[in-house]
């Protein structure tokens, strides 16, 4: 509803039903119980969610730990969680109305349909609807199908079919519902490519996205009348949604086949283990501190890339949604302007974070945007504006021999503003600024602003690229700083409001949860030194 309300201005939303189907009975569940336990693979299904229901207990004790010495709220975004009383005040928000019922089919829910006078239905994640409702409303009803038609109708988790047979992409579709399961005309529709790296989790995030963006799109064409719809040909085959013991064996069976990242881990384990046995005392103390005098240290990351290719700077769709959940868990995730505004003017009374990224990769239109949508952080992007104008590759990813990897289009990055992505200047060639020649450095750092208000507007935010100290000379702070209104470094370090910096200090995002938490807390390395023309004037 949001997208809907954002980036199709021509729609509206009138109502929403919702089916909130009645549980089983007991006599369901035990009759559904004594079919299952004859199979062996129900037993060892049985075992993991049992040792599933386990380890979630033994990560909420860890999560109370780390909560007591960040000394944190349990809730430092707000309560985690959608449920129906958020979606009834999205509703009144956009001056729809919600209809929850026990049958979508009942005379009330028809009734309700009926009274919206509504243009267009949309079927979402729903069970199989008759046409008594779904060809109430004047053009019909279209449905999101993230398996490719007609090869792959009807249910399955996002990506298994294919993933099993092999394939090298899924299918995202936008169709005509009709009363034979995913036969209808085709509205819109589009293919992900299977990377090496990519699961089933990844997969399902991206095909969200994705499917999200075709349905804005179906939507706007059927309010212009610009609809497209292509009938579906071939032989096809209708699958179904394997039941819950089937599917871990088929994820097992599936992860034996599949690539992973391997070891993520940049240190030995035994010396994380180390530190954080050594530092958790001072740093609870010092946290504590922090708290009584409203004055945490806000802390910025840079990433490059959300991938699910090999690459040195990449991180997988699925892992970065894990280690943005333990950000949204533990500390107060914030925009980039939110938190320049802490450091200036304070108070900061919790552990903070603000996530930005660098460079300006083409796949991160999808992958990162598979998570923020997911999550909802948001992100300051930096992006070398001569790339984009020219699609060229990053000459740091040749230095590699990592190839394929594009830059962002302008288009793109006037969606991720739409979006609510911050979006500032990294130089226009990813530019060393050690550089003592004013002439490059002008060109490179007040030639980057000068793109970006061509073509989005103007940006308060500027970033060194490779920003260590040694790649910001004093011309290039003094450029950078007379012509941004916030200038950030890539050496590491918090930034606290009691301690006002020239150049704000951002931190590279580790690849493993407990690094990123160890270097969140000061504990990985020790502060680098900072030339006085990098502090406060």
């Amino acid at each position: 509803m949001a997208r809907i309300r954002r980036d199709a201005p021509e729609a509206r939303v009138r109502g929403v039903l919702y089916e909130r189907r009645p549980p089983k009975t007991l006599q369901q569940r035990i009759a559904n119980w004594r079919k299952k336990m004859k199979r062996f693979a129900y037993w060892r299904y049985l075992a993991h969610r049992i040792g599933g229901i386990i380890e979630r207990h033994i990560f909420a004790l860890l999560d109370s730990v780390i909560r007591f010495i960040h000394a944190a709220p349990k809730w430092p975004n707000g309560k985690a969680g959608y449920g129906l009383d958020d979606l009834g005040e999205s509703c009144q928000q956009i001056g729809a109305e919600l209809l929850i019922t026990r049958d979508i089919h009942s005379e009330e829910a028809l009734a309700f349909v009926r009274s919206k006078n509504a243009d267009l239905g949309l079927v979402f994640g729903t069970r199989i609807l008759k046409p008594a409702l779904y060809s109430i409303p004047k053009q019909g009803s279209i449905n999101i199908h993230k398996h490719k038609v007609p090869d792959y109708r009807g249910g399955g988790a996002v990506g298994l079919w294919e993933l099993l047979d092999d394939r090298k992409e899924i299918g995202v579709t936008v169709h005509r519902v009709e009363a034979k399961v995913d036969v209808g005309g085709v509205i819109r529709s589009t293919t992900i490519p299977i990377e090496p790296l990519d699961d089933l989790e990844s997969l399902a995030l991206k095909a969200d996205v994705v499917g999200c963006d075709l349905i804005v799109a179906a939507i706007r064409d059927f309010a212009v009348g610009n609809v497209k719809e292509t009938p579906q040909t071939g032989p096809g085959k209708t699958l179904r949604s394997p039941v819950a013991e089937d599917f871990l064996q088929m994820k097992k069976q599936l992860a034996g086949r599949r690539r992973s990242y391997g070891n993520p881990y940049r240190r030995p384990r035994w010396k994380l283990l180390a530190k954080s046995l050594l530092f958790v005392v001072p740093v609870t103390f010092r946290n504590w501190r922090h708290r009584r005098q409203a004055d945490f240290p806000v802390m910025i990351l840079y990433h490059h890339l959300v991938s699910d290719r090999p690459h040195r700077f990449g991180v997988g769709t699925s892992y970065f949604l894990r280690q943005v959940n333990y950000l949204l868990r533990h500390y107060r995730v914030v925009s980039l302007s939110q938190a320049v505004e802490l450091i200036r003017k304070g108070p900061v009374k919790v552990p903070t974070v603000a996530i930005t990224f660098d460079d300006g990769y083409a796949e991160n239109f999808v992958s990162l945007r598979a998570v923020t949508e997911e999550t909802g952080v948001p992100i300051g992007y930096f992006v070398a504006t001569e790339h984009i104008s020219t699609g060229n590759e990053f000459a740091h990813d040749g230095l590699f021999s990592e190839h394929g990897f594009a830059p962002n289009t302008w288009d793109q990055l006037q969606f991720l503003k739409h979006s609510g992505y911050e979006i500032g200047s990294h130089t226009r060639n990813h530019a060393d600024c050690g550089s003592l020649d004013a002439e490059f450095l002008n060109l490179e750092i007040v030639g980057s602003r000068t793109d970006l208000e061509k073509n989005l507007g103007p940006t308060a935010h500027f970033s060194f690229p490779f920003g260590k100290p040694q790649n910001i000379s004093p011309p290039a702070a003094e450029i950078a700083c007379a012509n941004y209104e916030n200038v950030f470094s890539a050496y590491g370090g918090g930034n606290f409001h009691s301690v006002q910096q020239r150049i704000m200090k951002r931190g590279n995002f580790p690849f493993t949860v407990w690094e990123l938490e160890l270097q969140l807390q000061s504990v990985l390395r020790p502060g680098r030194t900072e030339e006085p023309y990098l502090k406060k004037p």
